[in-house]
């Protein structure tokens, strides 16, 4: 049975965006609002001891409810990772966050909807339909802060911590454009690289 935690408010340093969906959703698979953070290492440390903080707590209030049973850990949605920013492969602390737009109740059979994230420009105001549709696209070198609702989970998918985007500020917009391949034209040949696994491999 999934049980409800309690949830972490937060936010990210300046950072660059990548996969950026927080005006119109990502409808490719289930509609998602989502944006992947890059964060400069030297401003990571304390966002990563507070996931890593909150994550630990979570895990030892489910342990407690039911010490005797053995959990399986979900990927975390926070990792060290080389990233071609657009300027060469740079190291980042990626924080990836993401909201459905809404879904079904499977026990009443209601439809239920999320708000969409909180969008702010520069001057910390809120922006206007104009604004936000002018930030619709966002290309590599756009950078911004996310505040980020973090909550913790417990079910067939592990025992994990999701992380929302609330609301996002627009530091610096950069306008997407297409890349060669989204033209046609054929990418440089690179090694496969597996497919991480559904799971971490450590239980506790």
């Amino acid at each position: 049975m999934t049980t409800k935690r309690k949830t972490l408010i937060t936010k990210t340093p300046v950072c660059r965006f990548q996969y950026t969906w927080v005006v119109e959703a990502d409808t490719k698979y289930e509609p998602m609002w989502k944006v992947t953070c890059l964060i400069p290492m030297d401003k990571a440390l304390d966002l990563e001891k507070e996931l890593e903080g909150f994550l630990e707590e979570h895990k030892q209030e489910v342990k407690s409810a039911d010490p005797d049973k053995k959990f399986k850990l979900a990927n975390k949605p926070w990792s060290y990772e080389k990233i071609d920013d657009g300027e060469g492969e740079q190291d980042y602390f990626v924080v990836k966050t993401k909201m459905p737009t809404g879904g079904i109740n499977r026990t009443t059979g209601e439809q239920w909807h999320m708000t969409p994230p909180v969008l702010f420009n520069a001057d910390n105001q809120l922006m206007t339909e104009d604004e936000k549709q002018k930030v619709n696209k966002c290309g590599q070198g756009t950078l911004g802060q996310v505040n980020l609702r973090c909550q913790g989970y417990s079910g067939n998918f592990g025992v994990g911590v999701k992380i929302q985007p609330q609301a996002v500020k627009i530091h610096k917009h950069v306008e997407y454009v297409k890349s060669a391949q989204d033209f046609g034209f054929d990418a440089p040949s690179k090694a496969v690289i597996p497919l991480e696994a559904d799971f971490d491999s450590n239980e506790f």
